[in-house]
């Protein structure tokens, strides 16, 4: 926990000495953050914006801790080997919009819809489907400077409207598998953005707070976020970003009310063995088309990968993750 303030003031400090006379800008490639980052951004009154986003992530390989293992009883513990996880895909679709009441206040919401399946080493296959939760939130503006720098507050809310009663083949799946959270999130972040006239970088601390147990007896980890990075304006319409960001997530308190009498056979059912520490680093492009019949679309390209992770009990090792983008404003 202490290496996310360390970063994130670190970083805060090292950017803040980087500053041009001009005042922060969004109509620039470089003027939103790396596709990957949410809440990043604010709006002058009246203006909109709407995007969606796909994220694709995979997942193989075990570990036990920050150290790689074999599907076996000696190395994870668990006897059924043959139900240990192989490597797990998850595809996510993410439909956003954002609205400026004012200058203060960015009001915004976000729905997604996400696809998983996991493959298990005896080779059965786990899939699900369907909406996750609801996001809801304001972003208001603390400050904003002339030379380039603006600092604003997140504050939001998802609701539980995905799935946690998941079944395949008859079977509750495991809590990585299953659409939502089941409780009421509140997801709190802070976020600096600076720019000079070829440079843009910006710092960002969140994180994820769950409020009271889901109907099936158990809650989520908590989780804490915190991201620095940098882009390089390459042209008027086209930037390069690179990110790193660092995320702790607690494990499950409680026990999933279906995955009671099977949490011994695999550790994708076991509460104690969900959440992680995770560093990755993620490079993107941005396209801001600037004039013609697309003036005002964004397009958008981030891929990220650990360079290190420590998991809680035995888990699948995240691998890699693209995010692809669209945003429109107007």
């Amino acid at each position: 926990m202490k290496s996310i303030y360390f970063l994130f003031l670190s970083a805060l400090l090292t950017l803040s000495s980087f500053a041009h006379n001009e005042p922060w800008t969004a109509a620039r490639p470089d003027g939103h953050a790396p596709i990957s980052v949410m809440g990043d951004h604010m709006h002058a009154m009246g203006e909109w914006m709407v995007s969606y986003r796909y994220m694709t992530m995979d997942m193989q390989g075990l570990l036990k801790g920050s150290d790689s293992v074999q599907p076996t009883m000696a190395d994870t513990g668990f006897m059924m080997t043959a139900m240990l996880p192989k490597d797990m895909t998850m595809d996510m679709h993410m439909f956003g919009a954002m609205h400026a009441i004012s200058d203060q206040w960015t009001l915004m919401c976000m729905i997604n819809y996400l696809d998983n399946e996991m493959t298990m080493q005896n080779g059965d296959k786990m899939e699900t489907s369907g909406l996750g939760d609801l996001k809801i939130g304001g972003l208001y503006d603390l400050a904003r400077w002339d030379d380039g720098r603006r600092a604003h507050l997140s504050l939001g809310l998802s609701a539980p409207t995905g799935s946690i009663d998941e079944k395949s083949g008859g079977n509750t799946v495991g809590y990585g598998m299953q659409l939502g959270s089941g409780t009421w999130d509140f997801h709190p972040a802070i976020t600096y953005l600076g720019q000079t006239e070829n440079y843009s970088y910006g710092a960002q601390l969140g994180g994820v707070l769950r409020i009271d147990d889901n109907d099936q007896g158990y809650t989520l980890g908590n989780r804490v976020e915190a991201t620095v990075w940098g882009a390089r304006k390459i042209t008027d319409s086209l930037s390069a970003s690179v990110k790193v960001d660092h995320t702790c997530q607690e494990e499950v308190d409680g026990e999933h009310n279906g995955l009671k009498s099977r949490k011994g056979m695999s550790p994708s059912n076991r509460p104690d063995h969900q959440g992680r520490d995770l560093t990755s680093v993620g490079l993107g492009l941005n396209y801001y088309f600037q004039s013609g019949a697309l003036r005002g679309h964004r397009i958008a390209a981030e891929w990220e990968t650990p360079i290190h992770q420590k998991v809680n009990g035995v888990q699948l090792e995240l691998d890699s993750s693209w995010t692809l983008g669209w945003q429109y404003a107007w």
